[in-house]
């Protein structure tokens, strides 16, 4: 099946203390943003890109020297008053019959081998989302201050891009917003019931503080 992605762009920069939004940053020589659409790119050549963006960021985007090759394969959606609303807009843009992922643009160290995991589960099962297992003790709080000790072994942290056949992630976005909708698999997961994991890459971080810019910064330069 071809292969879609919709990157979500829509971040601001209040906890990177910057005026300027993190995605648009520069890490190691180009913005943060650059990074994460390379790979995808580079992961297939023939990707469909959509990107979603915030009205007011249009700026930082046109700023960007784009070889003509991205740029043309590159098509833009508005971004919405949250970022269920940017998904949604981002995935009108999708045709039927492709496996599409839903990604942050802030995480660009995305390896090809978690790429190729969550497209192919996706391709086979609908939907492909990766995660890696928790290396720290985990305890659920409570009311009144109170907490119990959870099974870490049980636990998962959950990463991006969040792979889905297309006319089953655009079936599950046309439902209205709830609370519990707090990635695109709890949406799916809503409608479809099961959602399929697969292994992440630790290095896949998001980057919403000075300090995820800092490893960023020492991860690109070893693992790229």
């Amino acid at each position: 099946m071809k292969r879609g992605v919709v990157i979500v762009a829509g971040g601001t920069g209040r906890r990177m203390e910057s005026e300027i939004p993190k995605q648009y940053l520069d890490l190691h020589g180009k913005p943060v943003i650059l990074h994460t659409l390379e790979k995808f790119f580079h992961f297939d050549p023939d990707m469909k890109v959509v990107l979603v963006l915030a009205t007011d960021h249009r700026k930082f985007w046109n700023g960007i020297p784009l070889s003509y090759e991205y740029s043309s394969r590159i098509e833009i959606a508005p971004g919405g008053e949250s970022r269920y609303d940017s998904v949604k807009s981002g995935l009108r843009l999708m045709d039927d019959n492709l496996v599409v992922g839903i990604h942050d643009a802030v995480r660009p160290l995305v390896s090809l081998k978690t790429l190729e995991r969550c497209y192919e589960s996706a391709a086979e099962r609908g939907s492909g989302i990766p995660v890696i297992k928790m290396e720290e003790s985990v305890r659920l709080v409570k009311e009144q201050g109170h907490s119990v000790r959870m099974d870490r072994l049980k636990l998962r942290r959950v990463q991006t891009p969040q792979v889905f056949k297309s006319e089953m992630i655009k079936e599950a976005y046309r439902q209205p917003c709830e609370a519990a909708f707090t990635d695109d698999a709890a949406v799916y997961e809503s409608l479809f019931e099961t959602v399929s994991l697969v292994k992440g890459n630790r290095e896949n971080i998001k980057i919403t503080t000075p300090t995820d810019l800092q490893l960023a910064s020492i991860l690109i330069r070893t693992v790229g």
